[in-house]
């Protein structure tokens, strides 16, 4: 299967995103979640791979200051109506993780990296991307990340992600095996009329926790 890049195949998706993830029901448990790391000296945020901005939201609604961050710039202007829409300011950025300018440096209490953005960056870079989480920091601040149980995922060979039904579309994410890398597939189609169908395809990384604890 032909695969895009990660930048383009979230730039395609952003036109869906929010009803993919079903934005507006998430965001009050993303920022529950999100209370039981934020301590009351946490005052400043990074949020790296922010997608359409649900988790910088939440972070925003516990009263920090965020900055955050994402590759696909479709995916900021996105985040940027929903910041908006729910009054909450925070600072967008057009950057993946790695290119994140140095003057960012040992600038935030709290760093995170959700909704599984870590699975998108090559093996080849993780080592990297992490040691850039780490520089954001000031000295004693905290690193959150989040990624799927991939050993557990390919052992028992569970393809189907999740199957979404929208006003009028069917959104299916589900997954190919490949040797060293995954596909990670989202079909789009009219729920009357399944032939109105779009898919997209891009490559997700099944790094081990075995890895992750190494760096």
């Amino acid at each position: 299967m032909d695969t895009i890049s990660n930048k383009d195949f979230y730039n395609d998706v952003s036109q869906y995103y929010d009803e993919m993830i079903n934005f507006k029901q998430t965001l009050e448990g993303k920022t529950n979640n999100l209370k039981q790391f934020v301590s009351s000296n946490i005052k400043t945020a990074a949020d790296i791979g922010c997608g359409s901005g649900i988790d910088s939201i939440a972070l925003a609604s516990l009263h920090l200051a965020v900055s955050a961050f994402d590759s696909s710039m479709r995916m900021i202007e996105k985040a940027e109506i929903n910041a908006e829409n729910e009054n909450r300011i925070i600072n967008f950025y057009n950057y993946s993780a790695q290119d994140i300018p140095d003057s960012f440096n040992s600038k935030f209490d709290f760093v995170c990296s959700l909704g599984n953005t870590v699975a998108n960056i090559p093996p080849k870079d993780i080592s990297a991307t992490i040691k850039r989480f780490t520089e954001l920091l000031e000295s004693s601040g905290k690193l959150l990340f989040h990624i799927l149980n991939y050993e557990k995922i390919i052992r028992v060979n569970e393809r189907i992600v999740n199957i979404n039904k929208g006003e009028k579309d069917y959104i299916i994410r589900f997954y190919d095996f490949e040797k060293d890398f995954i596909n990670f597939n989202i079909l789009k189609f009219d729920s009357e009329n399944p032939k109105q169908k779009n898919l997209i395809s891009t490559k997700v990384y099944p790094h081990s926790l075995e890895l992750l604890m190494n760096l």
